[in-house]
């Protein structure tokens, strides 16, 4: 089973550059992709992974103009990550802006992908967690009712 439960700190260095922690890094394979996410922060995925995204978002109805729109951002966020020989990488400058990522990164092992988030943005996402919620979201997934 993947490590879902994992997140790691890290820091940018004075380049703008990161790397994966190798036991996701694993994960992704030999090619592997950024993009814009939910909540702010940015998606890892494999190359296998980027292509059923873009696959599916290719799929939208072409005159829904808010479909479209999203369609949009997600694809011209996509960005294939060229690694140097220590396995870093430039973190995309509209990328860091997007997830308004300066310097502390969390990577986090999610449960649809890696994700990369600014620290501060991390833990401000869980300032608002609703108990009552989290078991609706829970009940939904199984086919329950409330």
């Amino acid at each position: 089973m993947a490590a879902v439960d994992k997140n790691y700190s890290h820091c940018l260095d004075a380049k703008n550059r990161m790397r994966l922690p190798a036991e996701l890094r694993q994960e992704v394979g030999e090619e592997f992709y950024l993009t814009i996410g939910t909540g702010g922060c940015l998606y890892v995925y494999s190359k296998e992974e980027a292509q059923e995204v873009i696959s599916t978002l290719k799929n939208i109805n072409r005159y829904r103009e808010s479909q479209l729109k999203e369609a949009r951002c997600i694809l011209y966020s996509f960005r294939k990550i060229e690694e140097d020989s220590q396995g870093r990488f430039v973190l995309p400058e509209h990328l860091k802006k997007f997830a308004g990522i300066e310097k502390n990164i969390v990577i986090y092992n999610g449960p649809v992908c890696i994700e990369i988030w600014a620290e501060e943005r991390w833990n401000e996402y869980f300032n608002d967690i609703s108990f009552d919620n989290l078991a609706d979201a829970i009940d939904s997934l199984k086919g329950l009712n409330k």
